[in-house]
């Protein structure tokens, strides 16, 4: 039985009377806190009834409070897990795991924004891997080699497309959504500005960085042209990461490859094996 539903799903229960909307989110600080209301739940009931604001977006909301962050901390921050052996075993058994079953320790994360949310930084703390990042926003370069210091990596300052050249970027109302896509970019409010920008097509790019073709992990959240960069990867230079994850979930109503545009190429070179509300997990069907 999958417990948790999309968005979409969510939205469909609209409207709500003032009474359900209530007993909603108390059901939501009730799990998630583990008390009652307060007056700031208020704000959250109103917009639940009104409609402008599905439950999912209150649960995000909820997730991505202060109050939720400290009432899970970590014991400490430098370290992968905060598990129950007996002096951080398991931490070691899943390095050991982990790197027995990498390749070449080497993770490409294109649209890499930063050490949060990030698909690569645990697997170069963490686990020695190798990484190449790829950001194209110019606000966003400090505050990586800042945050990744120290760490086996190289930053490469560039939008990633099917095509080389150079471009318009787009930057959004935060950071996370600049796109070369000036549809993407403004799906969360007015887009701010725009710089030029160098693209690369990113199996060029890698084969100039002498990347092995089975490299392990390639992660893509480039705001509208993931499935594009992964079509012509895949299908015009035969790389085959063994791992992909893509930003295509949709708030999970793909439910297989042939839900999107890929190619043919993907589609019979990879499988959908998990989910997440943004994101799609593939593994090589070779593995």
């Amino acid at each position: 039985m999958r417990l948790l539903r999309s968005a979409s799903e969510l939205r469909m229960q609209q409207p709500l009377s003032k009474d359900d909307a209530r007993a909603q989110v108390a059901a939501v600080y009730d799990g998630v806190f583990r008390r009652g209301l307060d007056a700031g739940a208020q704000d959250k009931i109103d917009r639940l009834a009104a409609g402008t604001s599905s439950l999912a977006d209150i649960l995000r909301e909820v997730l991505g409070s202060d109050e939720y962050h400290a009432s899970t901390p970590r014991q400490d921050p430098a370290k992968l897990l905060n598990d129950q052996t007996q002096f951080g075993e398991l931490e070691i058994l899943l390095q050991l795991w982990v790197n027995t079953n990498a390749r070449h320790r080497i993770v490409v994360d294109v649209g890499a924004r930063g050490r949060e949310r990030s698909n690569s930084y645990d697997l170069m703390r963490s686990f020695g891997w190798r990484g190449v990042l790829y950001e194209a926003n110019p606000n966003l370069i400090e505050p990586i080699r800042a945050e990744f210091e120290g760490l086996d990596y190289e930053l490469i300052q560039a939008a990633v497309s099917d095509y080389n050249g150079e471009a318009v970027f787009h930057l959004g109302v935060n950071d996370d959504v600049s796109s070369l896509n000036p549809e993407a970019a403004s799906g969360w409010g007015p887009i701010t500005g725009a710089v030029a920008v160098e693209v690369r097509r990113l199996g060029e790019s890698l084969q100039a960085l002498r990347i092995p073709a089975d490299f392990d992990l390639i992660s893509i959240d480039i705001e509208g042209e993931d499935i594009k960069v992964l079509n012509d990867l895949v299908g015009n230079f035969d790389y085959r990461p063994r791992w992909v994850i893509i930003e295509a979930s949709h708030d999970f109503t793909v439910k297989a490859l042939t839900d999107l545009p890929l190619s043919e190429a993907v589609r019979q070179s990879y499988t959908l094996v998990g989910q997440t509300v943004a994101n799609l997990i593939l593994q090589h069907t070779a593995e």
